[in-house]
């Protein structure tokens, strides 16, 4: 079980409480203020502005407080009703599959508005057209009778040049047949006109013209069921009372009786019949002209939607829409049954998802509480199923990882107590003889490494150094590393010779390891008195020997690692030491470091940085090293164990091995 962190207090709440505070103290000052208002007013004691002013502040800070808790509290209360995943999965439901059906609905109500608006507008102009056609009719009529037709209105004017009232024509309608509407006067007219022709003179021309006057509209009211309204431009502005319609760069007033009939029929009229509008251009009266935007006559209709059926389908207008109705009623019945069956299997989904999600939310807060052996233990039979089972396997896996980390840090643990040893197996001091100086430097890969170094006193005229390398990284290398120090102590303590320590070594790793486990290893003995080296190698890397004015030279020995074979033949090299030498002790991950390229650093590299070294002191030398190493690789880590170790030699002819006598220790031994 893991440790539950406590939350820390939200801050809103804190902001929340500030803010209550501040709107509670806005509404103390009005109060207060009201209160001493009341009471000084009566003293007329000036300077009273002043809290009218502190009122008004606090006022503006009290409404504004007051939104923005309501704004919080009507998001705090959505986020209750809304918390649960079944309330917002029915508000999407209803978001996403009621409103449709209203919006299509709205749609199809304004197309068949539309529709029916455009049905109008065709039924008027079909009612003027029949009108033109009765005054054609009856000017014919009165061509041939000369008396006045009995199915003309009284406000109708009859013109006739065979007499005084062809006078009154304009010259354009004189000598032509027209029909149409007309503008005379700022008054709309049905205007038709007929030539008749006579022999040796001039055509007769009868001329019959209708007022679009109320006489019109109620005769076209009873006849069809409509109800018009018209005006021209500029008509009827002295009323006040009346309906002001803008169309373009122009404006209609239409006139509304004292009792407000206009007003009435038309908010009586919504929902209920068709509301259209007209506006048509006339031809002037005078001149004959017809211009876009000039003279226009505006017809305001009232038509009840019966009369549309009526007017298109005459007679059995009835039994068509009573058709139309019930079909429609079938329509809406399967829809209604489709519709109810989708909620239906909506209602099972929204159940389904909502307990899958129940389910999860209790496995994350016993997550949350530290039990991952906690399942939810649902059938994957849809995505949430499987996301349950991926939670129980998620579950598993971190139980499981809670193990193996733990026995991780034990074993980290374990590991870094045995570097520990590894660093306490390395020298801390260097040789004990005057004129010997020393530096050294490991550096390995991982928390244990397999590069290994040491210095022996062996006698007060002699001291030896090894250094080794064993095949691998990790805790293995590193116990075969403490095996061979311990063995190379014993062996050197009790005085066995080169050979004879090399082949108990190599038995000994050869029968401690894998086969395929082998160690390098560079043993060298310096005699002080004698002034000689004897170094023996096991494939370990030739140590350098820097001497003044001469170029780095290796000491090479070739043998086979320790632990290749059960037997090991090896050799030793023999070489005077003088004042002033240095031996330069490597490990391969000196020369093998790679660069970001893969370029190793190479022998080359390194034989020349010695040759120009001027410094020979083994801390000087070292850091060459290690800064040359460290520029060729850049940011690539790197791949092996690097160990460096250095001896010079001055004056050494004079030195001894005395205890009482302070001795030069490691300058630098890094893990």
């Amino acid at each position: 079980m893991l440790p539950v962190q406590q939350k820390p207090e939200s801050p809103r709440k804190r902001r929340g409480a500030r803010l209550f505070a501040i709107w509670a103290i806005a509404l103390a000052v009005i109060i207060l203020d009201e209160v001493i208002t009341r009471l000084l007013r009566p003293l007329h004691i000036p300077g009273l502005g002043i809290f009218s002013f502190i009122t008004f502040l606090a006022s503006l800070l009290l409404i504004a407080l007051t939104l923005y808790g309501f704004a919080v509290f009507v998001r705090w209360t959505l986020r209750k009703l809304f918390w649960r995943v079944g309330r917002r999965l029915f508000l999407s439901y209803v978001l996403i599959g009621m409103l449709p059906f209203f919006l299509f609905a709205i749609l199809l109500l304004t197309v068949g508005y539309l529709i029916c608006g455009v049905m109008t507008h065709a039924a008027l102009r079909g009612e003027r057209l029949a009108g033109l056609g009765q005054l054609e009719t009856a000017a014919f009529e009165y061509s041939l009778t000369g008396k006045r037709p009995d199915g003309v209105t009284k406000s109708t004017e009859i013109y006739d040049t065979n007499n005084a009232s062809g006078a009154k024509l304009p010259p354009w309608l004189k000598s032509t047949t027209f029909s149409g509407m007309v503008w005379r006067d700022s008054r709309g007219l049905l205007v038709a006109s007929r030539q008749s022709a006579r022999d040796g003179a001039e055509p007769r021309t009868i001329v019959f013209v209708e007022p679009l006057d109320s006489e019109w509209t109620e005769q076209l009211q009873d006849k069809s069921g409509m109800t018009v309204r018209m005006t021209v431009e500029g008509a009827n502005k002295s009323r006040k009372n009346g309906l002001r319609v803008n169309s373009g760069e122009h404006s209609f007033d239409i006139d509304d009786d004292d009792n407000g009939g206009l007003k009435d029929l038309l908010f009586n009229s919504i929902g209920r019949k068709v509301i259209w509008a007209d506006v048509t251009s006339l031809t002037d009266w005078n001149s004959g002209a017809t211009i876009d935007g000039h003279h226009e006559l505006f017809t305001l209709i009232v038509n009840p939607f019966p009369n549309l059926f009526h007017f298109y389908f005459g007679a059995q207008a009835d039994d068509y829409v009573r058709g139309l109705l019930q079909f429609m009623a079938v329509v809406i019945c399967l829809l209604l049954v489709f519709y109810a069956l989708a909620v239906l299997f909506a209602a099972v989904l929204i159940f389904s998802i909502t307990r899958a999600v129940n389910r999860i939310e209790k496995g994350t807060k016993a997550v949350e509480r530290g039990d991952f052996t906690y399942r939810i233990a649902m059938k994957p039979h849809n995505q949430l199923g499987e996301m349950a089972n991926s939670f129980d396997r998620m579950t598993e896996s971190i139980a499981t990882l809670l193990v193996n980390v733990a026995e991780n840090e034990r074993l980290q643990s374990e590991i870094e107590i045995a570097a520990s040893i590894q660093r306490n197996l390395l020298p801390k001091e260097g040789p004990q003889f005057r004129g010997v100086s020393f530096s050294a430097h490991f550096e390995p890969t991982a928390s244990i490494g397999g590069d290994y170094y040491d210095v022996f006193n062996i006698d007060k005229t002699r001291l030896a150094v090894a250094i080794g390398d064993v095949s691998g990284h990790g805790l293995s290398t590193g116990l075969v590393m403490a095996m061979v120090k311990a063995a190379i102590t014993t062996l050197v303590e009790e005085g066995a010779e080169e050979t004879a320590l090399f082949h108990r070594l190599n038995d000994l790793v050869f029968r401690s390891t894998e086969r395929r486990a082998f160690m390098t290893l560079a043993f060298t003995i310096f005699d002080l008195e004698k002034g000689t080296i004897r170094h023996t190698n096991a494939g370990h890397l030739y140590p350098y020997l820097l001497r003044e004015g001469q170029k780095p030279r290796g000491i090479e020995v070739p043998s086979l690692p320790l632990g290749v074979r059960s037997t090991i033949s090896t050799h030793t090299a023999e070489v005077d030491l003088q004042e002033g030498d240095a031996i330069v002790y490597l490990s391969d991950g000196i020369v093998e470091a790679q660069d970001e390229q893969g370029e190793p650093f190479g022998f080359d590299h390194l034989e020349a940085l010695l040759s120009q070294s001027a410094d020979r002191s083994p801390s000087t030398i070292r850091d060459q090293i290690l800064e040359a190493v460290a520029r060729h690789c850049g940011t690539r880590p790197a791949d092996d164990d690097r160990t460096v170790m250095i001896l010079r030699f001055d004056n050494f002819h004079h030195g001894y091995a005395q205890k009482a006598v302070a001795v030069p220790v490691l300058e630098e031994v890094t893990a």
